[in-house]
């Protein structure tokens, strides 16, 4: 019995040791991981502008290990990228469920947005931005002119461009949209696919479903973007 009762208590102490262990790598993992995690954030996102701050949560910390984490946030300055990069980027955050950044602009070529500010949550994505006529224009392709802007019914955008646009010589009326999962300016009234419009951005891995323009008062010729989308 007494040989019986030794080889319990050894049991129990050598658990007791295992349970310590794991407490100590539990809260070891959660205080060291997600800084790591932030420093990996700050590096992806910091080619391509800088990083005022960066936060990422995680429990138990060892998700962040499969690059899963419950919520991340960064606020950056300027960011420009092109639209792969954009692509690589985002797909890179899909193990995050809910996911904030800010920045004081991005340039996804060749579109310019100011005051930015993008919501993930699980799948769905949603961007608030500010953009000009003069952003709008820069995005054209060469030799295409902006000759009017005019707010549209149910925060669409219409523009009036000339030039040598969607093969014509002549000034046409396009409207700034979502269509086939892509925000694109099309001519109104002339559907002939792809051959009529021009992308102003597209990902493969994000469908963009809707997107709306609201005049900003007492900015003239600038409007706050409201685009949802979701990710595959």
């Amino acid at each position: 019995m007494a040989v019986v009762g030794r080889t319990k208590g050894r049991g129990l102490r050598v658990a007791l040791w295992v349970a310590a262990i794991c407490v100590v790598l539990l809260v070891a993992s959660q205080l060291l991981l997600p800084r790591l995690a932030v420093h990996t954030v700050r590096q992806r996102v910091g080619r391509y502008g800088p990083v005022l701050s960066a936060h990422v949560s995680a429990f138990p910390a060892f998700e962040l290990l499969w690059g899963h984490a419950q919520s991340a946030s960064v606020s950056t300055g300027p960011l420009r990228m092109t639209q792969a990069q954009a692509t690589d980027l985002l797909q890179g955050a899909r193990g995050i469920d809910s996911l904030d950044l800010s920045a004081t602009s991005l340039v996804v070529e060749p579109l310019r947005l100011e005051q930015v500010k993008m919501q993930k949550r699980n799948h769905a994505v949603r961007l608030l931005a500010t953009l000009t006529l003069t952003d709008l224009r820069a995005a054209m392709p060469a030799g295409v002119q902006l000759q009017a802007l005019s707010g549209g019914g149910e925060g669409a955008l219409e523009v009036t461009v000339g030039g040598e646009l969607f093969g014509v010589s002549a000034s046409v009326v396009a409207v700034v949209q979502a269509a086939e999962g892509k925000l694109v300016a099309a001519p109104r009234g002339l559907s002939l696919g792809g051959l009529t419009q021009i992308t102003l951005f597209s990902d493969p891995h994000l469908s963009v479903e809707s997107a709306t323009f609201t005049p900003l008062p007492g900015a003239a010729q600038s409007w706050r973007l409201d685009l949802r989308a979701i990710q595959s």
